[in-house]
């Protein structure tokens, strides 16, 4: 096994066992003393799920996803765990000859599921309804598809790798129901083999920025 699928592993392996640790934690400060009787965490749940969006952007390409993401633990917690399953489509522009091109300005370059697992520190409040909070990711990202104009413009090879890996450290703002991002994306292994639009290796391009949404139920 290489050196760098190992670390991968490893840390991907060491994320996910944290996350009970998120649950745990929301046990603070209810374990010990006297319950305040007339405090409810009812309208703050300790388990909350929701519809999981991102934005990634790259210098000629974007990929925008869907997906649902699971947090353990309440707002007033400082710590939260986050996991989530996400299926992403990646656009580009049309790498093929002036005269071949479509008329839009992008097509469907590929898609892939990406499975992202977070760890965050809440630190501060910001307002009366946000908190403020830092954290740090990882996600393993499969293939689904690639599009035929880019089977048809790199004959010897698949433009999309079968599988990626990247660490994403974060920092956001979270409300009860909503849960807002900026990531900063480094792939170890990256989800492109080739140029996705006919300028640019994006196979040697390892990292890239983006947002991510949250909405709780």
């Amino acid at each position: 096994m290489k050196r760098t699928d190992f670390f991968e592993r490893s840390f991907l392996v060491m994320l996910v066992a944290c996350l009970p640790l998120a649950a745990m934690a929301q046990w603070r400060g209810e374990s010990g003393g006297k319950k305040d009787k007339n405090t409810s965490h009812n309208d703050d749940p300790m388990v909350t799920a929701g519809i999981y969006h991102t934005g990634d952007f790259y210098k000629s390409a974007a990929g925008f996803g869907l997906g649902l993401m699971l947090n353990a633990g309440r707002t007033s917690n400082i710590l939260n765990g986050c996991v989530g399953v996400e299926y992403i489509e990646y656009l580009s522009g049309d790498p093929r000859p002036e005269d071949e091109r479509s008329k839009l300005p992008v097509i469907g370059a590929g898609g892939q599921i990406v499975v992202p697992a977070i760890l965050k520190l809440q630190l501060f409040r910001t307002s009366k309804w946000t908190k403020f909070w830092i954290g740090c990711g990882v996600e393993a990202g499969f293939k689904v598809y690639e599009s035929k104009t880019l089977k048809d413009y790199y004959p010897n090879g698949e433009a999309f790798n079968k599988n990626s890996f990247a660490i994403m450290p974060l920092i956001g703002w979270r409300m009860r129901n909503v849960d807002f991002g900026i990531y900063y994306k480094h792939y170890t292994k990256s989800p492109f083999n080739h140029s996705i639009d006919g300028h640019k290796d994006l196979g040697k391009d390892k990292a890239r920025i983006g947002y991510h949404l949250t909405c709780y139920f």
